[in-house]
């Protein structure tokens, strides 16, 4: 029970057993006043009417006898008045048995009247007449007494509702500072940080208030404070001075995302830009020559990333650029590259320059070294044939089998005849005797029309392209909720959802509508991730996903992470439950190889924020045992355990 409750109950009961007190303090003085009258009233009529009747000379008139006692009872308030003789004997009696109508019978069950009697002796001369008895009308008293009660009981009534209003009032004000307490200390637990500026009159909750301020700014510094190393520090480690491009240590960093098999970024075209004689060129042009030349060169290069999204744009070394465009056919990218070439021909002295630009895809088969192999074969050949050259690597020219076309009826068909399997892979958590598994991430996989298994890497990309990602989101969504899978559940799965899912608000909608309806029991077994990317190309809609699947009781969280150049602060925002680095990410970031120490601003970072960190990628035994001595104790990878059918494994 709340604290305004409380109050509010214990106020409210005071003050109803203070208006209730003084209600039947007030109504049983009332009885008594009644009853003392009812008695009053009959022994004044007895003595008033017995002194008018003494005055008759003739003791026969009977008859102006009984016409003064009919016109004293006839005024309702008496129920019996006889004359009776020295002997009891009746003379004259009028009475009525009492009836009461318009007071209810449970008040006159509840309240108890007794009826007053009085007499008084009647002389007339010397000698005495009778006596005359008089009994009041207990009618009148339950009416009086009635009405008396149903005034009293509108009385308090309007005072009750009067004070209980101006208590609610009064304690709203009073306890809006504590609604504000909460407010602050539920924002921290979701990872918000709230300054509250107004400061209550009350003086304990002004004492808490400033302490709560105080608490929530030292969380927000230390935020602040290691999100701006954080970006300092990866901006020396990961940036060209000169460019301020991407570094050959990014690369190595990133690359093992792209060349992931169930990546949708793992396939594409690479560029491989080199330039001889740069020194030379520096030497006898100058500096200014050379500055031009290489804004020339960043300026082509980055076109050319607008073919695609999530681009990888790196200087290797001082004379090579590399390249990375998902999901781009490399003739597209040769025919910029040869349009900035020429414009570079056109307008730098090219005197003693040697460029060779080397063109091809990759795929997830490639390994770092394979790949740059190629990438180093193609621009020799570029060399060998002319400056300002780019060639096309030949036996990469055509590397889909099918056409889109082809494509389009083997991806809808695979959704028709359910040829889209579930695949996982455990993220474990390793504890100090006993390792357990976290959960597990979800992966599709297609079997072809001829049986083969193919992996993510092979059919995204196209599918993509297709526009068809979003359609294999759903289905993958809704194997996972079938009951046959739901009921299999031992570890929480894990569900990556696409860039062209969370773009479209009636996707949201559906995965809601479809959540809604999910096993209430089974809600904390269901996970949900985007890619960094995503997050960050799609912020509002993250957000809404994120607060969604936290009011349904699931959990969030963001894949591929690493520290844009705007910071951390996207994460306050989503309020992710965990993020995925790459081992290599990790390694430059929290690790000083040159000190053997630790690097705590990521940890310190993702902790005031209530963010768990995952480690994945984690290829060796070497890996595992630096990030247990980093302090990470959540792996993925295929040294902790492979890719497996879900099928299979559930055998």
């Amino acid at each position: 029970m709340t604290l305004f409750k409380q109050m509010a109950v214990m106020l409210s009961l005071f003050l109803g057993i203070i208006l209730i007190s003084v209600m039947v303090l007030n109504f049983k003085t009332a009885t008594a006043f009644v009853q003392d009258q009812l008695y009053t009233n009959a022994k004044n009529t007895a003595h008033s009417l017995g002194l008018s009747l003494s005055k008759i000379a003739d003791p026969e008139d009977i008859a102006s006898m009984e016409t003064m006692i009919n016109a004293i009872y006839d005024s309702g308030y008496y129920e019996r008045i006889a004359l009776v003789d020295v002997e009891q004997k009746p003379i004259y009696v009028k009475s009525v048995d009492v009836r009461i109508s318009d007071v209810p019978q449970w008040f006159v069950h509840s309240v108890s009247i007794h009826n007053a009697y009085a007499s008084s002796d009647i002389m007339i001369g010397w000698s005495r007449f009778g006596t005359l008895e008089v009994s009041g009308h207990t009618g009148n008293a339950y009416r009086q007494l009635y009405h008396t009660f149903i005034d009293l009981v509108q009385t308090f009534v309007a005072i009750g509702v009067i004070v209980l209003g101006l208590l609610y009032l009064l304690l709203s004000l009073s306890l809006q500072s504590v609604k504000q307490i909460r407010e602050q200390a539920r924002g921290i637990i979701e990872n918000r940080f709230i300054i509250e500026p107004k400061m209550p009159f009350t003086t304990e909750f002004r004492s808490a208030t400033e302490a709560m301020n105080a608490m929530v700014f030292k969380v927000k510094d230390i935020f602040e404070r290691e999100n701006e190393t954080l970006v300092r520090y990866q901006e020396l480690l990961y940036k060209d001075a000169e460019t301020k491009l991407f570094n050959r240590r990014y690369f190595v960093t990133k690359l093992p995302d792209y060349l992931r098999s169930d990546a949708l970024l793992s396939q594409g075209s690479y560029v491989l830009f080199s330039i001889d004689e740069l020194e030379r060129f520096k030497k006898e042009q100058g500096y200014e020559p050379y500055n031009f030349l290489i804004k020339k060169v960043v300026k082509g290069l980055e076109a050319c990333a607008q073919l695609g999204e999530n681009a990888l744009h790196v200087r290797l070394n001082e004379h090579d650029f590399f390249l990375l465009i998902p999901m781009v056919d490399a003739t597209r990218v040769k025919n910029l590259i040869d349009a900035m070439l020429l414009e570079i021909l056109g307008e730098t002295a090219v005197s003693h320059l040697f460029i060779g630009v080397g063109v091809g895809s990759y795929s997830a088969k490639d390994t770092q070294n394979s790949l740059l192999s190629r990438a180093d074969f193609t621009v020799a050949q570029a060399k060998q044939n002319e400056t300002f050259s780019c060639v096309v690597e030949k036996q990469y020219q055509d590397t889909l089998v099918l056409s889109r076309e082809a494509w389009r009826t083997e991806l809808i068909r695979g959704l028709e005849e359910s040829r889209f399997i579930l695949a996982s892979q455990n993220v474990m958590h390793l504890g100090t005797d006993v390792s357990t598994i976290l959960h597990q991430e979800m992966f599709v996989r297609l079997r072809g029309s001829d049986g083969e298994i193919h992996t993510a890497g092979v059919f995204m990309p196209m599918a993509a392209t297709l526009g068809l990602v979003d359609e294999i989101d759903k289905y993958m969504v809704q194997k996972v909720l079938k009951r046959d899978v739901v009921e299999g559940m031992t570890y929480p799965l894990a569900i990556n959802l696409g860039a062209e899912f969370v773009k479209k608000h009636a996707n949201i909608e559906w995965l809601k509508i479809q959540l809604d309806a999910f096993c209430g029991t089974k809600r904390s077994m269901l996970w949900f991730e985007v890619s960094n990317v995503i997050a960050l190309h799609n912020l509002e809609a993250i957000i809404t996903l994120s607060s969604t699947l936290k009011l349904f009781g699931y959990r969030f969280g963001i894949d591929n992470f690493t520290i844009p150049e705007q910071g951390a602060y996207y994460l306050q925002a989503i309020r992710p439950d965990y993020v995925k680095c790459s081992v290599n990410y990790l390694k430059d970031v929290m690790f000083d190889a040159s000190t053997g120490s630790n690097q705590e601003s990521l940890n310190n970072l993702t902790r005031s924020l209530g963010i768990s960190i995952i480690a994945t990628n984690v290829e060796e035994e070497q890996e595992l045992s630096l990030m247990q001595k980093i302090g990470i104790n959540y792996v993925q990878g295929r040294y902790i355990a492979p890719i497996e059918l879900l099928e299979e494994k559930q055998k």
